[in-house]
């Protein structure tokens, strides 16, 4: 059976269509569940063979998620992005007992943490430093081992290849999510976050599938999950996935869009918005609770 880690809060803030709206230029704008896709697992994605650093990262993934700190840095920093970017009616934080500063001391040693800035609330920019869910597990970690966190924001697309490529202790922490394609050329911790993928567009419109795509035009960002299922989508074989039928049975789903459907690749979600908003696309394929996010702050 799919495992579904830490959904307590999503189900709480994100039942069905979003309630929060963005209202950029007089139209208002809602994230839908793509009803014809699997729930997608992340995980912290690790530099193949360096079971020392695998093993400290799922001591603090596995703790956490048991525990149920996860979700508290889930809401922690969801709020966080919230405030900072100014959304009406949403106050500072308080973390209580929550770690949101981590001392490295006089360690010297690195672990090199690729990421990419703009996927609130794993990963988003405050008063110059990248801080999110995925920040905070590292840190964790290199306190842990007794060493220090150096975090490289970069393309999205790029973060598995330079894990692989990298010397030293090297982790990819971006919300990425666990799939085939990216086990090859990395290693993944415990699963500490599940989410669906949601298709961000105009409320008169309220896509509630891929399939409802067909034709049209949809941003994603360049090589995250939604780029890479509609893409394949509108493919001649489409995207297949596993899942289990009401019966406990185990089915194939394909899900797919004619070759009419064009695919405009950003690096950021935030130029996304921009031409949805714009007219220039349709709608935007992305993950659930970093479009919740999006769509608060964009207000």
């Amino acid at each position: 059976m799919k495992k579904i880690i830490s959904l307590a809060l999503a189900v709480v803030m994100l039942v069905g269509c979003m309630a929060l709206v963005s209202c950029g230029n007089d139209e208002n704008y809602v994230a839908i569940d793509a009803s014809d896709l699997l729930v997608e697992d992340f995980g912290i994605a690790v530099k193949k063979g360096n079971t020392a650093l695998m093993a400290e990262v799922n001591k603090v993934v596995d703790a956490w998620v048991k525990d149920g700190t996860m979700e508290k840095y889930l809401d922690y920093y969801t709020q966080l992005s919230k405030y900072e970017e100014g959304v009406e009616g949403v106050t500072a934080p308080v973390a209580g007992d929550l770690k949101v500063t981590w001392d490295f001391g006089t360690a010297t040693e690195e672990i090199t943490v690729y990421t990419e800035s703009g996927f609130a609330p794993f990963e988003f920019m405050s008063n110059g430093n990248v801080v999110g869910v995925d920040i905070a597990i590292m840190n964790e970690v290199a306190v842990n081992m007794g060493k220090k966190v150096k975090v490289q924001d970069i393309a999205f697309d790029t973060i598995p290849l330079s894990v692989q490529q990298s010397t030293g202790d090297a982790v990819g922490a971006a919300g990425l999510t666990i799939n085939d394609e990216r086990k090859e050329m990395v290693d993944f911790s415990s699963i500490y976050y599940s989410s669906t993928l949601v298709v961000v567009s105009a409320e008169d419109k309220a896509f509630s599938s891929v399939k409802a795509l067909d034709g049209l035009k949809v941003g994603v960002q360049e090589g995250t999950s939604g780029d890479l299922i509609i893409s394949a989508a509108a493919s001649a074989n489409g995207h297949s996935y596993v899942t289990e039928n009401d019966a406990g049975e185990e089915v194939t789903v394909t899900v797919k869009v004619s070759a009419e459907t064009e695919v405009s690749r950003y690096k950021q979600y935030a130029l996304a918005l921009a031409d949805l908003e714009a007219g220039r696309i349709d709608a935007i394929l992305m993950d659930k609770l970093p479009a919740q996010t999006m769509l608060a702050v964009s207000k």
